[in-house]
């Protein structure tokens, strides 16, 4: 079951979502991302109903129409008061979801994170697209090769309450500090969530530093106002960009060289991911160390000490592949 709803519309929806749910006796599991209707949540979202059809599940996401943490907060409850099985989360802000994870879980609600963890909370696991240390490495490496080593770099994320987000950033900084002691990074701004906020970062930083070298985008709401602001300023080419995005997201950009390249995962696999996990949390199975998830084609592995299913190595697309997929 796939539906889209407003929050306002979440209780009207309950009755139906639950009675479906119990004539079939199937697992329900619903997950709040982050924001609603991106592409790469989009993508998530296809590969998660793919999911729920291969395995009997029912499923639905809702996430709010902006990276507001209120307002995921006010989807997750209804969530939980709809009684679901598994409720999964991107958290937008960990502090604000903590005690309501822990008042859902006292309510025998089983409640995963996926594409952002929620550290400190009582969520059962985290089922992740790559570790935070291989993204952030991955990413400044790139850049590394075609900058070189005495790189001027600005970073531009999302809402700067957004963990993963974070933790990506300080992987980068500890990357350039350990390995690249010459890099650097002139600025770290945090959007609201726009492409017209990560434009104006992109610009500035450009205006301020003329030798700028690269440009990183740590979330995909950034990459589209990163490639307007290169391509505004005549730099194409120029000055190497990349970010944590879909390719779908940075396509246009990255075939006129305005985005150099975008370091993610496939998040239809993160999406058939989840839901296969959230089945099984639901159903009281347990993760072998290198679990054999049905219709996924990836190297999952189990992490028992951080709680943490791991979906595999981050991939790179660049100009010579972002062509071959579509999500």
């Amino acid at each position: 079951m796939k539906i889209k709803l407003g929050v306002s519309a979440l209780v009207l929806a309950a009755t139906t979502f639950v009675s479906a749910a119990s004539a079939q006796d199937a697992v329900r599991v619903a997950f709040v991302p982050q924001i609603q209707g991106i592409p790469y949540y989009v993508a998530m979202e296809e590969g998660a109903a793919r999911a729920a059809e291969e395995f009997g599940v029912d499923y639905i996401q809702q996430g709010p129409t902006s990276t507001n943490a209120s307002d995921q907060l006010r989807i997750f409850e209804s969530f939980v008061s709809q009684g679901v099985d598994v409720v999964g989360v991107s958290p937008v802000d960990v502090e604000t979801l903590k005690p309501a994870i822990a008042k859902a879980r006292a309510a025998g609600v089983n409640v995963i994170t996926s594409d952002a963890d929620a550290v400190g909370s009582e969520r059962q696991f985290y089922v992740a697209q790559a570790f935070d240390q291989d993204l952030g490495y991955t990413i400044l490496d790139e850049m590394i090769e075609r900058t070189g080593e005495d790189a001027k770099i600005a970073i531009i994320s999302d809402a700067p309450t957004i963990a993963s987000l974070n933790a990506w950033i300080a992987a980068i900084q500890e990357r350039a500090k350990s390995a690249y002691p010459n890099v650097e990074i002139v600025s770290v701004d945090h959007t609201d969530g726009t492409a017209a906020r990560a434009f104006q970062f992109a610009t500035d930083a450009m205006t301020r530093n003329p030798d700028l070298d690269g440009i990183i985008g740590i979330a995909s709401t950034t990459c589209p106002g990163i490639g307007q602001a290169v391509e505004a300023s005549g730099k194409q080419g120029q000055i190497v960009t990349a970010g944590f995005c879909s390719p779908n997201t940075v396509k246009d950009y990255v075939m006129s060289d305005a985005m150099t390249y975008s370091v993610l995962w496939n998040p239809a696999d993160l999406g058939y991911l989840m839901v296969w996990a959230a089945q099984q949390v639901a159903e009281g199975n347990d993760f072998a160390d290198a679990p054999t998830v049905p219709g996924l084609d990836a190297n999952v592995s189990w992490h028992s000490d951080s709680n943490i299913l791991l979906l595999g190595d981050p991939m790179v697309f660049t100009k010579e592949n972002i062509e071959q997929f579509n999500f």
